[in-house]
């Protein structure tokens, strides 16, 4: 008997043998407890499923089985594995082993396999945080805390956990983690300080440079930087000497042209000053930056600022032009006490004491006599004029917003353009919270338990650092080549993403023909021809198409 089939494949076998290369099933399976002898499937079988399932389709646990029903199962693990092994019982519970063995030790020791495999440099390193908005009640017992907070989306009606995050240059992540949804970024930065000694030794962390937002400049995390950890960020607006500098810089205008750092027509130029000053007890060095892009939020900002400032002044100055005052030197003192008070760099003030004959009232009864003559008092009144807005001193003002500063504890061997250029590549854990937090990867957990939630995260956190490895792989090939690889809508870059790599072998199908006992399998001709080098670039043949995947 024979029987013909169209399989689905897509880029499943390549997520499959990078999965083997870089051992994850066998660093799973040795870092959680599980009995081989009531399991069909070990652990890092199923976690290798999910990372699959997770870059090819994304599905919630229940719907995985089905994934698996429409793919050559055989292909992507090795003979004997079914897809009825892939059910949401068997994956929930891989997911109770993996919280059972601490899920952040798990996904360490995943992600510390494939740095030294694939020799990551982890020179400088870019943190940060960012939530991921649940629905529904998630209580809390234990662990995890699904909780209301604070979220860039101002979803405030909706729980969340978050999401830290240490990654290198290319993106991929070294350190991750779940965090309450209530965690703020200092203390989030502050526990990491405090634990990067149990990732790295004393004389790796000497030589890494460590990049973050402003919620890492407290006095408690540079005091725990020391001279141990070198580090850039962004001084906060609010500290008095982040508008100090500035301005020292615009009095001094000593800039240092850098130009422009990304490639696009419409980013922005930057130019540099630089000054040596002291915080909490310590020399640092700053970076005073202007971008002649002004951020449009910094804009309505200001305009809205100025906008409230105007009807401040007309409503102080409209009470006080009511008053009545009954000399003259009283009335100026509050006119120049006000002019004074509401000094102000953007809307001119002037103002006079006017003299008002006041008729006083009759002291008699009755009409008054024909040569009877009206009695006046002279009272003094303030007339207040506020001018319009300043158009000088208001782009000034646009000038210093556009500029912000960078703080560092590095003196020597970078200068301040090769500063602020590691600082710009913080962009690149944002990219990689575009992964964590997209529908299309991660989609609706599905999850009642915190726990399943939890490991389930760092599950995805793995996929990440599939994900991560592609693409680097693809970049660093095309680095030695003249033509750029051609993408899906007859697109051509020298740096594609993983998106992009991966939506390449998505219509791959393979022509699967079962007889008897015997499996052949026959990829279409035009596939080899227009997949092969981007595979090769991967680091594989087009035969993990048709080959089963060895144990």
């Amino acid at each position: 008997m024979q029987s013909l089939d169209i399989r689905e494949t897509g880029p499943g076998p390549i997520i499959s043998h990078m999965c083997k290369q870089l051992e994850v099933r066998e660093t799973i399976n040795d870092v959680v407890s599980w009995d081989e002898k009531q399991c069909l499937l070990d652990p890092g079988t199923h976690v290798e499923a999910l990372i699959i399932n997770i870059l090819c389709q994304r599905d919630p646990l229940y719907r995985v089985k089905n994934f698996y029903l429409e793919q050559d199962v055989e292909l992507l693990f090795g003979k004997g594995v079914k897809a009825d092994y892939f059910n949401d019982d068997a994956l929930g519970s891989t997911l109770d082993k993996i919280y059972a063995a601490n899920p952040k030790k798990v996904f360490s020791a995943v992600a510390l396999k494939a740095q030294l495999k694939e020799d990551i440099n982890c020179r400088v390193l870019h943190g940060d945080t960012t939530a991921r908005l649940m629905y529904g009640a998630y209580e809390q017992d234990e662990g995890l805390n699904v909780t209301y907070g604070y979220n860039k989306e101002h979803r405030k009606d909706l729980k969340q956990f978050k999401i830290g995050l240490v990654v290198t240059e290319e993106g991929f992540p070294v350190l991750g983690e779940t965090l309450d949804g209530n965690l703020d970024d200092k203390t989030w930065n502050k526990q990491l300080l405090q634990n990067l000694p149990e990732h790295f030794n004393l004389e790796e962390l000497k030589k890494i440079i460590y990049v973050a937002d402003s919620a890492l400049v407290t006095e408690d995390n540079l005091r725990a930087m020391g001279d141990t950890l070198q580090f850039i960020s962004h001084l906060p607006g609010f500290f008095n000497l982040a508008s100090e500098l500035t301005q020292a810089a615009f009095i001094k205008d000593s800039w240092e042209e850098i130009g422009k750092i990304s490639p696009g027509k419409k980013s922005a130029s930057y130019k540099i000053q630089e000054f040596k000053k002291e915080l909490y007890g310590r020399q640092y060095r700053f970076l005073v930056v202007h971008s002649d892009h002004l951020d449009k939020r910094k804009l309505r900002g200001l305009d809205s600022r100025l906008k409230k400032q105007r009807i401040e002044l007309e409503k102080a100055a409209t009470k006080l032009m009511k008053l009545e005052f009954a000399c003259e030197p009283d009335a100026k003192d509050a006119l120049l006490r006000f002019l004074k008070d509401h000094k102000n760099d953007f809307y001119p003030l002037s103002g006079s004491v006017e003299e008002i004959q006041e008729k006083v009232k009759r002291k008699n009864p009755g009409r008054p006599t024909k040569d009877e003559k009206p009695e006046y008092n002279s009272l003094y009144k303030v007339s207040l004029q506020v001018g319009e807005l300043d158009e000088k001193a208001y782009e000034q003002e646009k000038e210093h917003l556009s500029c912000f500063v960078l703080i560092s504890n590095i003196f020597h061997g970078y200068s301040g353009d090769e500063i602020l250029r590691e600082y710009k590549k913080q962009s690149v854990i944002e990219n990689r919270f575009k992964f964590v937090k997209h529908p299309l990867y991660v989609g609706p957990l599905w999850l009642r338990k915190n726990e399943r939630l939890e490991a389930m995260s760092y599950v995805i956190l793995m996929a990440l650092a599939v994900y991560i490895i592609l693409q680097r792989r693809v970049r660093r090939a095309l680095k030695e080549e003249d033509e750029p690889l051609k993408l899906t809508g007859d697109k051509k870059s020298f740096e594609p993403t993983g998106n992009k790599i991966l939506e390449l072998f998505k219509p791959v199908k393979i022509v699967y023909i079962k007889e008897d006992s015997t499996v052949k399998r026959f990829l279409p001709e035009r596939y080899c021809l227009e997949l092969g080098r981007a595979l090769r670039m991967i680091g594989f043949e087009m035969d993990i198409f048709t080959k089963p995947r060895a144990p």
